[in-house]
């Protein structure tokens, strides 16, 4: 059976970090895809980025997402930097609510437990396509925590442990450790 698991949370949360050393375990892991569409969007010069053309932004890494869903190891635990829901949380959240991106997304299944990692300033950094205040990280959480709960996931929160321990954590509640 395939399980796809999310790990979602506000930027700079340590979702990546997580990722990255569930790699080293050798699981199949899907980066984020909206980070990718940003950096080659900038590098194109185009407007299709999310602070100015969020809708349209939102439906180009919808497709981008979908395909990365389908594109998942078959029999093994896949863990995905956000799922589908982030982006239409992304687009609630700004008021760009999409209702067939919605009902598109409800057919699209991820392992029941999605797990959340905390806003945490202490590890929190700007980049290029990370420019967050801690105000707005605080609305993304929310947004994030809304949207998986309307699709009908089980929201757990990730401790603020070292990495390590972070993952652990999550195998544990998946049966995995």
């Amino acid at each position: 059976m395939t399980n796809r698991v999310v790990i979602t949370g506000a930027p700079g949360t340590g979702k990546s970090t997580i990722l990255n050393l569930l790699e080293k375990r050798g699981y199949p892991i899907h980066p984020e895809m909206a980070r990718a569409l940003i950096a080659e969007q900038q590098d194109l010069g185009t407007d299709l980025v999310p602070w100015k053309n969020h809708a349209d932004f939102g439906i180009e890494l919808f497709k981008r997402q979908k395909e990365q869903y389908f594109n998942a190891q078959a029999d093994a635990y896949n863990f995905y930097d956000r799922g589908v829901p982030d982006n239409l949380g992304y687009l609630r959240r700004d008021g760009l609510q999409n209702h067939a991106l919605e009902e598109e997304a409800a057919g699209l299944f991820y392992h029941k437990e999605v797990f959340l990692t905390p806003p945490w300033e202490e590890i929190y950094g700007n980049d290029e396509v990370r420019w967050e205040d801690t105000q707005l990280m605080l609305e993304i959480h929310a947004a994030l925590k809304d949207i998986y709960e309307f699709f009908g996931y089980q929201i757990t929160e990730v401790p603020k442990l070292n990495p390590e321990e972070r993952v652990l954590f999550i195998l544990k509640r998946l049966g995995l450790k």
